[in-house]
């Protein structure tokens, strides 16, 4: 699914079932002219939970409708659109035995500065004409683990402290989160990814991706590789990506 029409971003969102029976991840977008911006949101349903799909579709219902009322390009606007995705995703919990629980990433972006926030393992990268200059550090043990120097970063990746999350979205409706701040450049691209993504990927890879002519097809490659590297285990992937035009500071 993409946007390329007369948009200020060149957006795609992008994915696949995996090895997996069910698809327990969810994503979206929303793109508007009057205030100019977007929204980028992904969730990952916590395997082990009862009702993750549930909670993944909740979360980012939530922050995509709630963003719609009032759709700016602050750490307002984002911080409504996480808590309300709290209280959704807290209802829906109720109905699984206070069970089921989510990761969310979201960003909004204008033509000149991103937000984004963020809990659980799912990932926001930023890139500018091919380098990395973002990226969000998991709520996970495997973390913790390789900031204190007991994992390596790819044992961090691929070990099963990675799985362990101390953050989620679930039955707390007061979770804590952060929300930062970048300024955004013409060419700068955000991409949004679930753990069966970038755990098969390199950041290498999504940069030669986020600079490809046709954004939802280089990201398409990027998900079926994803899944072909795990050898028949591979989790959902799931990826959503937004990319400034360069010309978008010209067209306003």
């Amino acid at each position: 699914m993409s946007s390329q029409s007369d948009s200020l971003w060149d957006v795609a969102v992008v994915q696949r079932l995996g090895d997996r029976s069910l698809q327990e991840d969810r994503a979206g977008f929303r793109l508007m002219d009057e205030p100019a911006s977007c929204l980028l949101v992904a969730a990952d349903g916590l395997g082990g939970h009862r009702g993750g799909d549930a909670a993944a579709a909740a979360a980012v219902n939530a922050v995509c409708t709630t963003w719609e009322s009032q759709p700016e390009a602050d750490p307002a606007a984002l911080r409504r659109c996480i808590n309300q995705a709290q209280e959704s995703v807290a209802k829906v919990s109720a109905n699984y035995g206070n069970d089921a629980r989510t990761t969310c990433v979201a960003v909004v972006l204008d033509s000149n500065v991103a937000y984004w926030s963020h809990l659980g393992d799912s990932r926001l990268y930023g890139f500018r004409q091919g380098d990395t200059i973002h990226r969000t550090k998991d709520h996970s043990v495997a973390r913790l683990m390789f900031e204190m120097g007991e994992l390596s970063e790819e044992e961090a990746n691929n070990g099963p402290e990675q799985g362990r999350l101390y953050k989620s979205l679930g039955p707390d409706a007061a979770q804590e989160f952060k929300v930062a701040e970048a300024p955004v450049r013409p060419g700068d691209g955000f991409l949004l990814c679930t753990d069966g993504f970038w755990v098969s990927l390199s950041e290498t890879e999504m940069a030669t991706a986020m600079l490809a002519e046709n954004l939802e097809e280089a990201l398409s490659d990027l998900a079926e590789l994803a899944v072909n590297r795990s050898n028949g285990h591979s989790d959902n992937v799931t990826v959503c990506a937004a990319r400034l035009r360069y010309d978008a500071r010209l067209t306003q």
